[in-house]
């Protein structure tokens, strides 16, 4: 590990959820809850920065704990300040454009699964799941599921698309190919996952908005990441960790690296920086 050291508070926390504040079973360990409780309390403003829906993200760290943070969500295209910090944020993909993604993905990869993101509660979907499956893929209940054309006249803030393990390049080629003027494509999971989002919005621009409410500069901000979908955050704050399960791509930006998601690697350097500072 090679761990910061502290002499000032930072003017803020950025923290990734999936393979950096989660562990590997996609749980919130009491250890890292902890520290984010601490941080809180202290009046640090801490934000949490995922690819996860807002039901998705109130289901893996509760409701209260999603309460006391600012939410950086669906890979910046929906986003909410929490005191000290405000702010609210909602970038869409039109609707004709949502439609030619669809059709296009479905021409090169017909197999793989579509979700249309709306508002962060209900969404489309292109299959149909078990109440179970639905829940374990997309923390949602069957009634909030309704079929991609309605959920994409509702006007969506995000796409996503599962392969099941299978390389989706070339699905990022062509919607890069075909609209890379209007959209984004943010692949996770070895290029098995991809989020699509409008290109006027990522995980930093969210973040420096909700930053921007208090003055408080990138630069004084410590964020945590692991996946492609966090390099711009951590390349553009001033104390960027890398989870030593981050890919090389991570690891080659960041200044320091803290243990792996499954070790507490976040709480280990919040530990620290309270510590060390001594309040």
């Amino acid at each position: 590990m090679n761990l910061p050291k502290f002499t000032k508070l930072p003017g803020a926390v950025a923290i990734d959820l999936d393979g950096t504040l989660l562990n590997s079973r996609s749980q919130l360990s009491p250890r890292n809850r902890l520290a984010l409780e601490q941080c809180i309390e202290r009046h640090i403003p801490v934000i949490i920065a995922t690819s996860r829906s807002e039901r998705g993200t109130r289901r893996v760290i509760g409701n209260e704990l999603a309460n006391a943070c600012s939410l950086v969500m669906a890979n910046g295209s929906c986003a909410m300040g929490t005191a000290p910090l405000s702010g609210l944020i909602r970038e869409t993909i039109p609707a004709e454009v949502a439609t030619n993604i669809v059709e296009l993905t479905l021409r090169v990869e017909p197999d793989v699964r579509i979700t249309i993101e709306i508002e962060g509660f209900d969404f489309g979907c292109n299959t149909q799941e078990t109440p179970e499956k639905l829940w374990e893929l997309n923390s949602a209940t069957p009634d909030m599921v309704m079929s991609v054309s309605e959920a994409i006249a509702k006007i969506p803030t995000k796409i996503t698309v599962n392969g099941f393990g299978r390389d989706l390049s070339p699905i990022v080629n062509k919607i890069s190919e075909h609209f890379e003027s209007v959209i984004s494509v943010f692949p996770s999971d070895k290029g098995t996952f991809l989020s699509i989002v409008n290109n006027r919005t990522s995980k930093l621009a969210a973040l420096g908005k909700l930053l921007s409410s208090q003055t408080i500069p990138l630069s004084n901000v410590i964020v945590f990441g692991d996946d492609l979908p966090d390099l711009d955050m951590l390349r553009a704050c001033g104390m960027p960790v890398a989870m030593a399960n981050a890919y090389p791509e991570i690891k080659a930006v960041c200044a320091y690296e803290t243990a792996s998601n499954d070790e507490d690697g976040v709480a280990v350097v919040l530990e620290k920086m309270l510590d060390e500072i001594g309040i």
